[in-house]
């Protein structure tokens, strides 16, 4: 029997299907499974339980297979889960809201590579497994059910799980029309907890940023998969031992810039990695994800799309509301030297949703910033992020980390004048300051840096520590701004790629690193930069740092330089 615990919250409901008539581009490209599986943190985060969102997509074309001979109303999209390898004892349905999908123009590019005129999107599942066990085992899998039994019909009242009698594991079985591979993910720890025994180690996050599609990007992808695991004495099992537990992506994922069909690509590669399906991701709206971009020919982006269209279909952030956006006029983005839209010149329309949002992770809270939201005082951002870090209880979290696109702080000519940091410096850093931020994570710029804990432009004990990871695969090559470094950097970069990791060894210190996966090459080269080399791979920077919340003087401080390699 399926089991049916009233303590968990299963969302019901059914899946409205549109029979399209027109085709899919990937019509009869491959069988009709979920694809692009992928996990986020759920909203529910306390003592006893936590939560995890598990998404995942199907083809048109294979909704419309799966359906026939079934009323449509009686498909639906679920995650079978059990702390038990050997059967599924729970089952969590999508919610009628939770299924995302979406039309949009293709580019001239993709209208005469496939002779259609318009792109259909998968169908997006977002399903929450809530009341988890903290820090323990899930084995789960994605299905797409036909409910043939009787309470099928009132399914969106939910009266399908509140029956006496629910489904047997059997009948249910019989009733699945397409499912996945099994997968498991480790849960995240409670609020304010550290992994207990076994496990008994650090708390481990990996950030990368302005990752895109290319050959450096693989190259990233790749050695952070397997740098994240470990394999045992036979060779088949991988465990956690040193694990990642959160990949925090800080913005322009894919380069879409509105071509769609980049989104389908950029999946499928992180789709070849165990890592987007066994831990959660967390992220921040990049310029290059909000569907207003440069398609490449002089095409231009699908200006009908309400902002971010494929960022909040595809994706499900544990978000503190549903997003509030609307179009976005041609008029609030800038021309590149071609004609073609790349960036923001003023701040969008776009609330709430994936745009910004917080959770917690075991000993730390995050606070994920949209760099394109207004975030200036008395906007709604800003309101927002006031009472989330007046709200934060060090206590419990006692480490504090923001990440948001557009860097505050940066030693790169490129941007530097940008509204979007100029005003964040001005309206941020005082919050960031005030509350004991740690650490701020951003991307953008395509190479790396990271400060002395820093306040007004000065090293000082007790700032944040800014860290532009900005190097994940699209480009690593921004020039500087002056030839020697601002007096608050400690290192920085612009021809190297990679990753960054961030371990919480207790609640006073943590271990920052930044591991090297490749180099610009005279091959790849195209900017004015100087000293082109071949570094050796692996750890390029790595600092202990003190937690800033209990320092009381520069003395308290771990120097800086002591643990750089």
């Amino acid at each position: 029997m399926i089991n049916q615990r009233r303590h968990t919250a299963f969302a019901v409901a059914v899946l409205l299907l549109l029979l399209l008539p027109a085709i899919s581009l990937d019509d009869g490209a491959e069988a009709c499974e979920p694809r692009h599986l992928h996990l986020s943190l759920g909203r529910d985060q306390n003592a006893k339980q936590v939560s995890m969102t598990v998404s995942f997509g199907f083809l048109p074309r294979c909704i419309r297979s799966l359906s026939k001979g079934h009323d449509r109303d009686r498909i639906v999209g679920a995650v079978q889960h059990s702390y038990d390898s050997r059967e599924w004892t729970d089952v969590a349905f999508v919610a009628t809201e939770d299924v995302q999908y979406y039309n949009a123009s293709l580019t001239e590019r993709q209208k005469k590579k496939t002779g259609l005129s318009t792109y259909h999107s998968d169908y997006y599942f977002h399903a929450s497994l809530s009341g988890l066990r903290p820090s323990t085992k899930v084995f789960y899998r994605c299905v797409l059910v036909v409910l043939v039994d009787e309470r099928a019909a009132n399914v969106t009242q939910a009266s399908y799980l509140r029956a006496s009698e629910p489904l047997s594991t059997v009948q249910f079985e019989s009733q699945i029309k397409a499912k996945s591979k099994r997968y498991f993910f480790l849960s995240p720890p409670s609020s304010g907890q550290w992994y207990a025994p076994p496990l008994d180690r650090s708390i481990r996050f990996a950030v990368i940023g302005d990752l895109a599609t290319r050959p450096h990007s693989r190259k990233t992808i790749s050695h952070f998969d397997q740098d994240r695991t470990e394999v045992n004495s036979r060779g088949r099992h991988r465990h956690y031992g040193r694990g990642i537990d959160l990949l925090l992506l800080a913005g322009d994922l894919s380069y879409a810039n509105g071509d769609q069909v980049i989104w389908d690509d950029w999946f499928d590669m992180m789709s070849e990695f165990s890592f987007f399906r066994e831990i959660p991701t967390s992220i921040a709206l990049g310029n290059h994800d909000c569907d207003h971009g440069i398609l490449g020919q002089g095409a231009i982006g699908d200006s009908s799309l309400e902002i971010a269209t494929a960022y909040e279909k595809r994706f499900r952030m544990p978000q503190a509301k549903a997003a509030q956006r609307d179009l976005a006029p041609n008029e609030l983005f800038l021309r590149d030297r071609t004609g073609a839209y790349f960036q923001a010149k003023d701040f969008l329309p776009y609330e709430f949703g994936n745009a910004y949002y917080s959770y917690v992770f075991g000993p730390s809270k995050h606070v994920v910033i949209s760099s394109y939201s207004s975030f200036l005082p008395g906007s709604t951002q800003y309101e927002w992020l006031v009472r989330e870090l007046e709200d934060t209880d060090r206590s419990v979290t006692p480490w504090l980390i923001v990440m948001l696109h557009c860097p505050p702080y940066t030693t790169f000519k490129i941007h530097h004048d940008e509204v979007f940091m100029t005003e964040a410096r001005r309206h941020l850093e005082p919050l960031f300051v005030r509350h004991t931020v740690n650490f701020v994570f951003s991307g953008h710029l395509h190479s790396y840096m990271r400060t002395a804990p820093t306040i007004d432009s000065r090293p000082s004990p007790r700032g944040p520590v800014y860290i532009i990871q900005g190097n994940g695969g699209r480009q690593a090559n921004e020039p500087y701004l002056a030839e020697e470094p601002e007096e608050f950097v400690s290192v920085r970069d612009h021809s190297m790629y990679g990753y960054g990791t961030l371990d919480l060894l207790n609640k006073t210190h943590a271990k920052w690193t930044w591991v090297i996966t490749g180099w610009n090459t005279p091959d790849n080269y195209t900017g004015p930069l100087k000293g082109i080399f071949e570094p050796d791979f692996d750890v390029h920077d790595e600092v202990f740092l003190r937690n800033q919340l209990y320092v009381e003087t520069a003395t308290d401080l771990v120097n800086v330089d002591e643990g750089t390699s």
